[in-house]
């Protein structure tokens, strides 16, 4: 198994287990299906955030898999690409976590973690 790789489709689902926080804390009914993006651009509190760290983690989404795929590409030590996809969704998972209950600090120094492993992953890219 590709470790790597299965990390990449674990963070495309973040954002929709994110969303669906949202959705659910905020009282989505089938009839908001019609403008869905009305609906959640209208929530308050805890569902707003929930909302926030969708977004995020989509515009978080591609430089990661992007750097993944890259490093894979070029020969990047397999163990090294694992442990630093690992580490990105786990940091992602909690970043999210620390946007709906509303830890901007932590959530702040989270992303920056999360953000390095993505800048580590493109350096070992570019060095091969």
């Amino acid at each position: 198994m590709n470790i790597a790789i299965f990390c990449i489709f674990i963070a495309s689902i973040l954002p929709i287990v994110f969303v669906a926080f949202a959705k659910l804390t905020g009282g989505f009914k089938l009839g908001h299906n019609h403008h869905p993006r009305n609906f959640l651009n209208k929530l308050e509190g805890r569902a707003s955030l929930a909302k926030s760290a969708h977004d995020n983690s989509w515009e978080a989404f591609a430089p990661f898999a992007v750097a993944v795929l890259a490093c894979l590409f070029v020969g990047v030590s397999r163990p090294i690409v694992d442990q630093l996809a690992i580490s990105f969704v786990v940091f992602r998972f909690i970043y999210g976590l620390a946007y709906i209950f509303d830890k901007p600090t932590i959530r702040s120094i989270i992303w920056f973690a999360a953000w390095s492993c993505v800048a580590i992953l493109y350096y070992k890219a570019w060095s091969v």
